[in-house]
């Protein structure tokens, strides 16, 4: 029976229609789903920028810090995906909703994180030199989003456990429907309409956090619901368990750790470097962000489908299905974002000005900086599949080192000598962006490619069982 399951798992590695069925199955609705999000954050940007080249410099900076401040936290529930995703494989079907209540406990630590950056936003933002007026709007913003902390890391939590159970289309739908919440506020607060007070950037982020709890409401009614309970046990695996937390913290902590890495130095990055160079640069390079979001971001979606495949295909012991959907979601996420580097290369100034923007300085750089996009697009592409695929396999510890390291002995340096010393400025910052992206894309593919990802162990009884054996051995 092994040998032929094997076979038959031969023949569908082999078969690129049956992967790539499988790989946009799964990814499509996760895909969908962060369009929706990056549909939100382009409106909010959009609208925001009526208001005025400082609200649009400081919207950017301040909605990416929000983000870089919780990401740890964000990054380690994620990782309960892991384990939901392992555990379904192998069938251990009450054990998936034990692992989200586990990632729900953890959200609620965000509540304290919140509390405790209120404090030091003031020295965050005022550290990044931008003009009094940027600095304040930035904390209005930033404030404003932390309580909608805690929301961001249930939503984390209910959404891993749904797309690892293969209904991803949950998360989806009400993403989409937070989505036309958040768009319908922001039309309400942003401009003051309908006899709502006019908050302009303040009504864009409480816009988002009105949002973000109406997710967690829809979501966590589902999880409880007669259909997940009667499978699943959503109602009676409510109780903390000290092991699967400990686990969960094992695998998350690493994880967690390489989200915030990467994306603090995207923020240094944002806030230190290509800010130094005034509002004018600052809004060029968000609006470069803005449209980069429409790239990565269903990138982000395969990065999550196949994590979401692989965990399953590992709990189940098939490691060529795990490898081969791996390869097929690299395929499809590097020519998607292959064509889209094309069109910003080349419609890069008639898409700056959808942003109602026609200062010629920021739609000039702004078309320089999509042009640098353009070339690493690809790249990129492999390393957001890449480490979807390794952190479904639990191997958190080593991208966390990876990151460290060339995140912050090559990025940030290069970018730095490139931008001062070279003289190049925002574009010297970004070539030094383009680089970093090249080079990581060649060490994940690596680590992926070499399969040390396949001996990882993340379940302490598995852990238990090889030691038991280590010592039976010896």
């Amino acid at each position: 029976m092994d040998k032929l399951a094997k076979h038959i798992s031969l023949l569908e590695s082999n078969n690129p229609w049956v992967g790539f069925k499988e790989v946009m199955t799964t990814s499509g609705p996760i895909i969908l789903g962060s369009l929706s999000y990056t549909v939100m954050g382009f409106v909010d940007t959009a609208m925001v920028a009526r208001l005025g080249s400082d609200e649009l410099a400081a919207v950017g900076s301040s909605n990416l810090w929000s983000y870089i401040m919780g990401c740890f936290l964000f990054g380690m529930i994620g990782c309960v995906g892991t384990f939901v995703a392992q555990s379904y494989g192998r069938e251990k079907y009450t054990d998936c909703s034990r692992y989200a209540w586990q990632g729900i406990y953890l959200s609620l630590l965000a509540g304290l994180l919140a509390l405790a950056l209120l404090p030091l936003s003031g020295p965050l933002f005022r550290s990044m030199g931008h003009s009094e007026n940027v600095t304040n709007l930035e904390l209005l913003n930033f404030r404003i989003r932390l309580a909608g902390y805690v929301a961001i890391a249930w939503i984390t939590a209910l959404a891993s456990f749904f797309q690892c159970i293969g209904r991803p289309g949950v998360p989806m739908y009400i993403a989409i429907i937070a989505n036309f919440v958040n768009i319908f506020i922001n039309y309400l607060l942003i401009f003051g309409n309908w006899g709502f007070p006019r908050l302009g950037i303040a009504g864009a982020a409480i816009a988002t956090v009105i949002a973000m709890f109406v997710q967690v409401v829809l979501l966590q009614i589902i999880f409880l619901s007669g259909r997940v309970h009667a499978h699943y046990g959503s109602r009676r695996t409510f109780r903390p368990d000290w092991t699967r937390l400990y686990e969960v913290i094992k695998i998350g902590l690493p994880g967690g750790l390489m989200l915030f890495m990467d994306i603090a130095n995207w923020g240094i990055f944002t806030s230190y470097i290509v800010g130094y160079f005034g509002a004018n640069a600052l809004a060029s390079h968000n609006v470069a962000m803005a449209f980069m979001h429409v790239g990565f971001m269903p990138a982000l979606g395969l990065n999550q489908g196949i994590s979401v495949l692989v965990g399953q295909y590992i709990g189940r012991k098939d490691f060529t299905l795990a490898r081969a959907r791996t390869y097929t979601a690299i395929q499809v996420a590097a020519i998607y974002m292959f064509i889209l580097g094309i069109i910003f290369a080349t419609f890069g100034p008639t898409l700056i000005r959808l942003f109602f923007t026609d200062v010629p300085e920021v739609v000039n750089l702004g078309h320089t900086l999509l042009i640098l996009a353009a070339i690493f697009q690809a790249f990129d592409a492999i390393n957001i599949v890449t480490s979807g695929a390794l952190r479904g396999a639990g191997d958190t510890r080593w991208m966390a080192i990876a990151t460290f390291f060339f995140a912050y002995l090559f990025f940030l340096p290069l970018s730095l000598a490139l931008a001062f010393a070279a003289g190049r400025g925002a574009v010297g910052a970004w070539i030094g962006a383009t680089a970093y992206i090249i080079g990581l894309s060649g060490v994940l593919f690596t680590r992926f490619y070499r399969g040390r990802w396949q001996h990882i162990q993340i379940f302490a009884s598995d852990q238990q069982i090889a030691a038991h054996h280590q010592n039976v051995d010896h």
